[in-house]
């Protein structure tokens, strides 16, 4: 691995390699062997929109391999006095960098980042197409209960349309042929996706899966006049009730939750909720990821 810009750029093997080492890396720690192994090594962050856990389990993930982090904040770089996009990324590849986290609320950004810099890419995120590390977390997450992916039905259920997460998650999960369905109201709906099984009512989308997976509703990305939010959490938000009724194992969610909306309140901290898994198991995968490009290089 030389860059990690998208999850179809993978192929089975390399996810389940990634899989793999960031399982050792969970159990070792904290006496990961050798000691430091990203001593010296200089990592950009460049997060273009906000985030959470990305971010903060890249941090750790560099702190916990010895890397050091360079941390470029939009709101105090020369980007609010004009500058380009693509001026900014040949400033930063001026630098003795090692490496270029990048989140961006633009689909193209991360190749646009690859073509100008001479040191690797890692996407934390690209507009709605791409979220490649969350899906390793997620993947992670979901063998670490004994699941086969290669067996495994989930339903996916939310903004679909908005969703990175989603069409990360669905690429990933088609080299393994799982069963997918994806569940939304019509304007939700996706229309690029494939071998996935389309339903509006939810009763009919989780009807024998092992997993389900909420999504936030991306209302950054969407106009506020084509959703009533009483009207949605009424026909698509999950409970507990439901989860049960339906003989569901596992409740996964990328974050951040609305609760009341995508699901119950409280029931992201049920027996059910496999949620703060998905947060712990980004830090072993963004380890993994680091430790693949920067010391293995285009092995």
């Amino acid at each position: 691995m030389d860059n990690l810009l998208n999850i179809d750029r993978l192929n089975k093997t390399q996810v389940e390699e990634l899989i793999y080492l960031a399982s050792s890396l969970k159990k070792d720690f904290p006496n990961i062997n050798p000691v430091n192994p990203l001593q010296k090594k200089i990592i950009l962050f460049l997060f273009l929109e906000p985030s959470t856990r990305t971010k903060t389990s890249f941090n750790f993930a560099c702190s916990i391999l010895g890397a050091n982090v360079i941390d470029i904040s939009p709101m105090t770089s020369s980007m609010t006095k004009g500058e380009s996009f693509e001026n900014t990324l040949k400033t930063l590849g001026s630098y003795p960098a090692d490496a270029l986290v990048l989140r961006s609320d633009e689909n193209h950004h991360i190749d646009v980042a690859q073509n100008l810099l001479d040191f690797p890419v890692i996407n934390a995120g690209s507009g709605t197409k791409s979220h490649p590390t969350q899906t390793l977390a997620d993947l992670m997450t979901l063998k670490e209960q004994g699941l086969s992916i290669e067996k495994l039905k989930i339903s996916i259920v939310g903004d679909i349309e908005h969703s990175r997460v989603a069409r990360s998650l669905i690429e990933a999960l088609n080299f393994f042929g799982s069963k997918i369905n994806i569940c939304a109201p019509e304007y939700f709906k996706p229309t690029d996706l494939s071998n996935i099984s389309y339903f509006e009512d939810l009763s009919e989308a989780i009807k024998d899966v092992d997993v389900l997976m909420t999504l936030r509703i991306q209302k950054e990305r969407i106009k506020k006049s084509k959703i009533n939010f009483n009207e949605y959490s009424n026909k698509y938000m999950i409970t507990g009730k439901i989860m049960n009724e339906f003989n569901i194992n596992y409740l996964m969610h990328p974050g951040p939750v609305n609760e009341g909306i995508e699901i119950d309140r409280g029931l992201q901290d049920s027996s059910k909720s496999l949620i703060l898994e998905q947060v712990k198991n980004g830090t072993w995968i963004r380890c993994a990821v680091l430790l693949k490009i920067l010391l293995d290089g285009k092995s």
